[in-house]
C-alpha cells in the first residue's frame, strides 16, 4: 500500500509499453514490444506517476477477485516480459471496448508502465487524452498546408488507474465523468472497467465538510460574530492537532453547544457516507480555505485575518442586539501595507 506522502525520488520506473485506443475513428493499436526508455521517458513516466499519487483527488478501491480486470492483474508476471506485454494488451483491449459506449470519452494513448516504491511494485495505467492541434505541413515540392492533427495533452492527467501488484486488489486512480451511448453520465473507470466501488476523494470530502460546516455557521447569525469566527477556528485547530479530519470529532468540538446544527451536521455527512470518515490530505493547498477567516460585509468590504495570528490580533467586536449591527476593532497595528 502507498503512504500518503512519498517523494518523486522514491519512483523506479521498470518497464514501459505503449497502446493506441483511438475510439474516436474505432482503431486500436495493440504494441508487441516494450519501450526502449531513455531518460527523458523515464522522467517523463515518473513525473506522471508521481502526479496522479501526490494528488487530493486521488482516489483509493479494491478490486473484486472475479472481475476480468482483477484475473487479469492476479496472472501477471511483472518480471517476465512476454507476460507484461500480455497483460496491458488485455487491459487496453478490455478499456478500449468501453471507450468505443461513448462519443464523450477522449481517444488516447495508454502508456502501461510497471514501478517500484519501497520495494512494492505496482503497474500504471496511464490515459494520455488527445487534444486536436494545428500545424504546418510542407510536401517536396513545397507546398505548404495547416493541417489538423491529435496530439497527446500535456500537464497533470485526469485519467489514470495504479495497480498494487503486492496484495493485487489496492487500485488507485484519479477518474472522469463521461456520458455513454445510453445517456447515463458514469465514472467509466471505476464503473465499467474496474467494477468496484471507488469513494470520494479527500479533495472532494473536504469541500463537502468546509461547505456543511459554513452554510451551518452563516446560518447561526443569532451566535453572534465571535462565536461565528471561534466555530470556524474550532475546525482548524482540530485540523492541526490531528493532521487529519475526524469527521465524529469535529462535529462533537464544533457543534456541542448547538443539538440543532449538531444533527443537520450528522444528517449532511451521512448523506455522503462520511459519518464515521477519518481522512488526510497530501497537498497543502487542498485546505488553503482553512488558513483564514475570511468574511464578506454587506458592502462588499472583505476582511481576512490568518488563523496562526487570530488570537493575538487583539480584535474587538462589538455587537448590537437592538440595531442589529457589529463592529470590528483591530487595535495597536504598529505597521501594515496595502495588497
Amino acid at each position: 500500500m502507498i503512504r500518503n506522502k512519498i517523494v518523486k525520488d522514491d519512483i523506479i520506473v521498470r518497464k514501459s509499453i505503449l497502446h493506441i485506443l483511438n475510439s474516436g475513428s474505432g482503431q486500436i493499436g495493440l504494441a508487441t514490444n516494450l519501450i526502449d526508455m531513455g531518460p527523458d521517458l523515464f522522467d517523463m513516466i515518473r513525473d506522471n506517476v508521481f502526479k496522479v499519487l501526490d494528488n487530493d483527488e486521488r482516489i483509493s478501491c479494491k478490486l473484486d477477485k472475479n472481475t476480468s480486470v482483477a484475473k487479469a492483474i492476479e496472472n501477471l508476471k511483472e518480471t517476465n516480459d512476454q507476460s507484461f506485454i500480455d497483460t496491458t494488451r488485455n487491459l487496453a483491449e478490455q478499456l478500449f471496448d468501453i471507450m468505443c459506449d461513448s462519443v464523450q470519452i477522449p481517444s488516447a494513448d495508454l502508456l502501461c508502465a510497471s514501478f517500484q516504491v519501497d520495494g512494492n511494485i505496482y503497474l500504471a495505467l496511464l490515459k494520455m487524452n488527445y487534444h486536436s492541434t494545428f500545424v504546418h505541413y510542407q510536401n517536396k515540392d513545397d507546398v505548404t498546408d495547416i493541417v489538423k492533427q491529435n496530439v497527446i495533452q500535456s500537464g497533470k492527467l485526469t485519467e489514470a488507474v495504479i495497480f498494487d501488484l503486492s496484495g493485487k486488489k489496492d487500485v488507485y486512480l484519479v477518474q472522469k465523468k463521461y456520458e455513454m451511448l445510453n445517456g447515463e453520465k458514469c465514472n467509466y473507470l471505476s464503473e465499467r472497467f474496474l467494477i468496484c466501488m471507488a469513494g470520494l476523494p479527500p479533495k472532494k470530502k473536504f469541500q463537502i465538510l468546509n461547505r456543511t460546516i459554513m452554510d451551518l455557521i452563516n446560518q447561526s447569525r443569532q451566535d453572534g460574530l465571535k462565536a461565528q469566527f471561534h466555530t470556524k477556528k474550532a475546525l482548524y485547530d482540530c485540523f492541526v492537532e490531528d493532521g487529519m479530519f475526524d469527521i465524529n470529532k469535529i462535529g462533537d468540538e464544533l457543534f456541542k453547544d448547538n443539538g440543532e446544527n449538531l444533527s443537520i451536521y450528522d444528517q449532511k455527512m451521512e448523506r455522503y457516507d462520511m459519518q464515521y470518515d477519518k481522512f488526510a490530505v497530501i497537498k497543502e493547498s487542498t485546505v488553503s480555505k482553512l488558513n483564514y477567516l475570511e468574511m464578506e460585509t454587506d458592502t462588499g468590504i472583505i476582511i481576512k485575518i490568518p488563523m496562526e495570528t487570530f488570537n493575538e490580533a487583539n480584535i474587538e467586536i462589538r455587537e448590537s442586539q437592538m440595531e442589529g449591527t457589529t463592529s470590528l476593532a483591530i487595535n495597536n497595528i504598529e505597521s501594515y501595507k496595502l495588497k
